[in-house]
């Protein structure tokens, strides 16, 4: 019986030794071993060896056919994604300006800084358009057009010409274009800051909703608008990503230890199967040779 037993055991035991050895040797010797200034043959591992070609193939395999541009084009413009970005994007309009704009805004930049600066700017500019608009001039013509409506057909017309108008009407325009020079920054940024304080506590979709425009106009809006970005954008996107290069350098600055456990959480069970395969197939030859 033993002698029996022995060519299935002997042949399951160099099978399962010879398969393990083999699975091991695809990763060590981890380095080339040199005897007498001699590479001993099969050193280093065939992955240790061949990772700058595995990193390569893998890269182009994945660019190639595994993520390419049209699987990401579509996985982007799914109704998932698309929902999903104007979900987010309606989360975001819906919060206080106040609160939107601060979290907009990078670390270190003061909002009340921003707004100081804004009310000023805001300010300057209608100052400046107030001036091109010669309000003096204008308050003169404006009046002295009032001033004719109103006495015309009446005793005061006949006195009322246009010199004495003029003469009578330009010191008060002269007089409301310096208090505004004086007094308008003030005034017009106290407005302006007010104005802001009431928006502040408004959000985008309240603004929309004042001006009629109803949620899911601007829902319709943003996915139109990021379809378009999409469209436009995703080619150049991954022309500039250069995905295969990209993994190709990740898998080459991986030490060996680390592309090991890569590879043993991925092909674990199929490696281990392989080798007991080795075990079983000695074992079939050893009871073949008996039988034989």
């Amino acid at each position: 019986m033993l002698e029996k037993l022995a060519g299935p055991v002997i042949g399951a035991l160099i099978g399962y030794c010879t398969n393990y050895i083999a699975v091991k040797m695809l990763f060590y010797p981890k380095k080339e071993i040199r005897i007498w200034g001699h590479k001993l043959p099969f050193t280093p591992g065939a992955i240790p060896k061949g990772k700058p070609r595995l990193a390569r193939a893998i890269g182009n395999i994945v660019a190639s056919d595994l993520l390419t541009e049209e699987d990401i084009r579509q996985k982007l413009s799914s109704p998932e994604t698309e929902k999903a970005v104007a979900d987010q994007m309606m989360q975001g309009l819906s919060m206080d300006l106040h609160t939107c704009v601060s979290q907009i805004c990078p670390s270190g930049v003061n909002y009340d800084e921003i707004k100081t600066n804004l009310v000023s700017e805001l300010s300057a500019q209608i100052l400046e358009a107030a001036g091109n608009m010669n309000l003096d001039e204008l308050i003169v013509w404006e009046a002295a057009k009032a001033v004719k409506a109103k006495t015309k057909g009446t005793m005061l017309e006949m006195f009322l010409n246009d010199d004495m108008l003029n003469s009578l009407i330009q010191p008060v325009g002269s007089e409301v274009v310096n208090y505004l020079n004086e007094k308008g920054p003030a005034l017009i940024s106290a407005e302006i800051e007010s104005r802001i304080d009431i928006l502040e506590e408004k959000s985008v979709l309240d603004l929309c909703d004042q001006m009629k425009i109803p949620e899911e106009a601007v829902r319709n809006m943003i996915t139109s608008f990021y379809q378009k970005a999409m469209d436009s954008v995703i080619g150049k996107l991954l022309g500039n990503l250069d995905i295969a290069g990209m993994i190709e350098e990740k898998i080459n600055a991986m030490d060996v230890d680390s592309l090991e456990n890569m590879v043993l959480t991925v092909m674990r069970k199929e490696l281990n199967m392989i080798v007991n395969l080795g075990a079983l197939v000695g074992a079939i030859l050893g009871l073949l040779n008996i039988i034989f």
